[in-house]
């Protein structure tokens, strides 16, 4: 799914050579990863069905900055959600790939880089999908950028767990992924707040 963001020969230095604050990192993300797993089967289903019916009802509304006027840095902030809700999205499917060991010893996902193709494509059409309905509600728009923004979002997520399920990872690679990942959805929700201020509406062929 594309080449890591530095070279992955530093990737792959001893995890005992780093200091203490980049082994707690990844040791905290791997617990975080074998908690998703380790729930109820039926929760792995109803957990991502809930986050994108939540996504769903919010897009039926207004976006709002608790009744803020931010100006172009409130849009800014709006669509820097996106990449943000449609990660959480892929998280929450990750877990459907079933569990094996991981490199820590305990639980983790099976998804494979195969399997995480499938995952943002699904996310990917989801947030097709959420575009057009929003393209339905009275003072909302759809964008590209936005659909931009949500590909992004989960495009990273499955590269940080693809990552952290290597037995090689070490917290190094991980602050480069997820650095990353900050700096492409910023620039994602940068680039469609910047074409909005001038066209009014994102890009939307429909």
């Amino acid at each position: 799914m594309g080449a890591p963001p530095a070279d992955l020969a530093s990737d792959r230095s001893s995890v005992t050579s780093e200091d203490p604050a980049a082994g707690l990192l990844v040791r905290s993300a791997r617990l975080v990863g074998t908690v998703l797993v380790s729930q109820a089967r039926i929760l792995s289903w109803v957990a991502p069905v809930a986050w994108a019916a939540l996504i769903f009802f919010l897009s039926s509304g207004q976006p709002s900055l608790g009744g803020l006027d931010l100006g172009a840095f409130g849009g800014f902030l709006t669509n820097l959600g996106h990449p943000g809700a449609f990660g959480v999205l892929a998280l929450l499917v990750i877990p459907l790939f079933g569990r094996t060991q991981g490199p820590h010893g305990l639980r983790w996902t099976k998804m494979s880089p195969q399997n995480g193709v499938w995952v943002v494509a699904f996310v990917a059409l989801y947030g097709l999908t959420d575009e057009i309905h929003q393209s339905t509600v009275e003072g909302r728009d759809a964008s590209l950028l936005d659909w931009l923004s949500d590909f992004v979002g989960a495009y990273f997520v499955v590269r940080v767990v693809l990552y952290l399920g290597r037995p090689d990872a070490n917290g190094r690679g991980l602050r480069r992924w997820l650095v990353a990942g900050l700096a492409a959805s910023v620039a994602a929700a940068g680039l469609a707040t910047w074409y909005t201020s001038k066209a009014g509406s994102g890009p939307w062929p429909f």
